[in-house]
């Protein structure tokens, strides 16, 4: 006789790993709870970064066949859908930590304002919570993983006494910092999930910059070195790599049941069963698995009773200014590495007496590359004229002087930029590949044509020589890689996909905890604010499961 094993059940599943995923599986193992984790990729070997070779190194690696870790996924195999007049520009990164391998680090709190903001000016809904539900996560999160920072408390950027020691500004800096607080705009010690202090084990960061191709020594957070291995030490957590989830699977009493997945490398399909479904497999990413969830009981996707699943997508709109800094040319050289990134931010303060807009909501600065950059000078030498040693003479006094100015501003969230999926067009695996249908409205040209007047009001007050500024001009959509809002919370079934515990409102049992559960984009930086939600979300789902409810 065949004896046929029943099909094991686990207590939870978690789709994704990065920032979302990967705090969801961290906090439910530490709490008794057992996980099985699906990522669509592998883990990344940290020996192998090439965090510490030197761009002529890279040339002779590169001409050898030899390459850097492949973090991007690469379009060709997932590929997406947008208009032809709309492209989006869209980055992800499939394996062990998700974008987190590789993320800017910027760490910045939502405030009360960011929470509330249609009470301020009446644009869509408001958060079903308050700065003070996320405050202490915030606390909690921010000595997890180790931010570095100031003291600085304001009703746009919120303080905290958690924040390690920031490092000092870079002498540009200290340039633009007195042309802003010459006109009355303050900036602040920048927030970084850099350690600048041994934290949990791992090595203060070293100051290398060269974060942007992963951290060789664990000093910046990334959920595979900070999150995974704890929770997997505590025996309650089982990871499938190369897991590319497809489909959420219900019941007949519509709740969720499992997840419907593909080998990565072998195409061949799977179904898992579990009691409980977290996706925190990106905003653009669990959207589509969503979406692409159909059945006779949800047939617009898993949840979607009210076509609310894929709309109110909003990123941020940016503009990038560089030139010279002329108070600094002839200057000696400074080792200007740092953290990867600013020391630096200048947080929204357009609400404030004394300034005036035309527009809702508003925008903050990040300073990227300001100084002797540690990539040396291609990025501008090029522009200057001259030959010879009288060029090479004058690189060299303009070297400490470079500064870049890059604004974010924040995009209100419109019912028609929505994430669909094209049932014409399939992946790989036979799934419909998603599509992006993403435009920018008056409210953001309006913003960013203040981002540029203060800008070069701000230059003009350091007395900058500017190289690249020219009015009217966006960066990509898509390129700040801050999606949000597809699955927004909301008090108001009709208008909304979560609860204020990142439920949905029709399935009790399937929680969406990464930023497509955000209800507004802010100006800010979401992944502090992505982990502190998702560990209050798991932290009430733990909660949930010990009294029986799930």
């Amino acid at each position: 006789m065949q004896v046929i094993e029943p099909q094991k059940v686990y207590p939870v599943i978690v789709i994704g790993s990065g920032a979302a995923g990967g705090m969801a599986a961290w906090n439910l193992t530490r709490k008794g709870v057992q996980v099985l984790l699906l990522d669509a990729g592998d883990k990344f070997d940290r020996t192998k970064f090439w965090t510490h070779v030197r761009p002529w190194e890279a040339r002779v690696r590169l001409a050898k066949g030899d390459h850097p870790p492949q973090f991007f996924l690469d379009t060709k195999e997932q590929p997406y859908v947008t208009p032809d007049d709309r492209p989006f520009e869209l980055i992800r990164v499939w394996g062990h930590g998700g974008k987190t391998n590789v993320w800017g680090r910027v760490s910045l709190r939502y405030s009360e304002m960011d929470f509330k903001a249609a009470d301020r000016d009446g644009w869509e809904i408001n958060w079903p919570i308050s700065y003070a539900d996320v405050a202490p996560y915030y606390d909690q999160v921010e000595q997890l993983i180790g931010v570095c920072g100031g003291t600085d408390d304001s009703d746009a950027l919120p303080g905290s006494k958690f924040l390690q020691p920031p490092p000092r500004p870079r002498c540009g800096e200290n340039v633009l910092k007195r042309a802003a607080a010459s006109i009355g705009i303050p900036m602040v010690a920048g927030r970084r999930a850099n350690m600048t202090r041994p934290t949990r084990g791992f090595p203060p960061c070293h100051y290398c910059g060269k974060c942007g191709s992963g951290c060789d020594t664990a000093s910046f957070f990334c959920s595979a070195d900070h999150l995974l291995p704890f929770a997997m030490q505590t025996g309650k957590l089982e990871i499938r790599s190369n897991a590319v989830v497809a489909r959420i699977l219900v019941d007949d009493r519509g709740l969720a049941r499992g997840v419907q997945y593909f080998d990565r490398k072998t195409g061949q399909e799977q179904e898992v069963y579990g009691k409980v479904v977290v996706l925190g497999a990106s905003c653009v990413d669990s959207t589509r698995i969503l979406l692409n969830s159909k059945s006779e009981r949800y047939p617009n996707g898993v949840g979607n009773g009210s076509d609310n699943v894929g709309r109110y997508l909003c990123e941020q709109i940016r503009i990038h200014v560089k030139g010279f800094l002329p108070d600094l040319y002839g200057q000696p050289w400074q080792n200007d590495r740092g953290i990867g990134g600013e020391h630096v931010y200048m947080p929204r303060f357009n609400h404030r007496p004394g300034h005036t807009r035309d527009y809702l909501r508003g925008w903050g600065a990040q300073f990227w590359n300001t100084g002797s950059s540690s990539d040396g000078v291609n990025h501008y030498a090029t522009r200057l004229p001259g030959f010879g040693a009288s060029l090479k003479k004058d690189i060299k006094r303009r070297f400490p002087a470079w500064f870049e100015f890059h604004p974010f501003g924040e995009v209100l969230p419109y019912a028609h930029n929505r994430i669909t999926v094209d049932e014409s067009k399939t992946d790989r695996y036979g799934v419909p590949l998603l599509k992006i249908d993403y435009r920018i409205g008056d409210n953001e040209k309006k913003m960013a044509a203040h981002m540029y007047d203060v800008v070069e009001e701000v230059c003009r007050k350091a007395g900058a020589e500017l190289v690249v500024f020219e009015r009217g001009v966006l960066d990509n959509n898509g390129s700040a890689i801050h999606e949000h809002s597809t699955c927004r919370m909301g008090d108001d079934p009709k208008r909304s996909v979560l609860n204020r515990f990142n439920q949905m409102h029709e399935v009790k049992n399937l929680l969406v905890v990464d930023g497509s559960a955000f209800t507004t984009a802010s100006e800010k930086n979401p992944t502090l604010t992505i982990l502190a939600l998702s560990w209050r979300a798991t932290d009430h789902l733990a909660e949930e499961i010990g009294r029986g409810n799930l």
